[in-house]
């Protein structure tokens, strides 16, 4: 069912040169979708805080699941541990491609190339609900795995040292300074 409507989507996006979303882009020439009102700081910040939270969230999945696979015959599957890991993952993957998919549709926004913008838009519309499905599957097992972690965690606590963690939040605050930059020149230059 979802195959199928993903078939759908890909052939109505290849169509896209004669889209509705092509032909509203063309008529209003504007250095930004209408609804920023053509407000830059407004774009600004949404431009590059959806470019980061794709790389963030990108870089959470990519951890969780290289810990996942290193941990695979160690790890139940119904551990707190694993728990924790697949949540993170699903939160990650679903943070990943919502702000991938606004990332996408706000740097393809270009008037005078409508067909692209009209494709940018349509994958939008394509991956939203993925990325929602994911956020219910992650929400659905912090419900179902609450009681058994909570029971977990409060039988044998162990302290939490968060500070000595800061250095890896190194890599983290590139990615947003890069991210910072890439939408600035963006902006500036559109």
């Amino acid at each position: 069912m979802i195959a199928h409507a993903l078939v759908v989507a890909a052939a109505q996006a290849a169509d896209a040169a004669n889209s509705l979303s092509a032909a509203v882009v063309e008529r209003v020439p504007s250095p930004a979708p209408p609804s920023f009102n053509n407000n830059p700081s407004l774009f600004f910040w949404n431009i590059f805080l959806m470019t980061v939270g794709t790389f963030l969230g990108a870089m959470m999945v990519g951890r969780q699941a290289m810990r996942v696979w290193q941990q695979r015959f160690y790890d139940h599957p119904k551990d707190p541990v694993s728990l924790y890991r697949i949540v993170t993952l699903l939160a990650g993957g679903a943070l990943t491609l919502r702000c991938g998919a606004e990332a996408l549709s706000l740097w393809g926004w270009n008037p005078s190339d409508p067909t692209i913008t009209a494709r940018a838009l349509m994958a939008k519309r394509i991956i939203d609900p993925v990325s929602l499905m994911l956020g219910f599957a992650w929400m659905s097992i912090v419900l179902l795995g609450e009681p058994g972690i909570e029971h977990q965690l409060r039988k044998a606590p162990l302290p939490v040292d968060m500070w000595s963690r800061w250095p890896v939040l190194a890599r983290a605050a590139l990615v947003v300074v890069l991210c910072f930059a890439a939408a600035l020149v963006a902006v500036v230059f559109r």
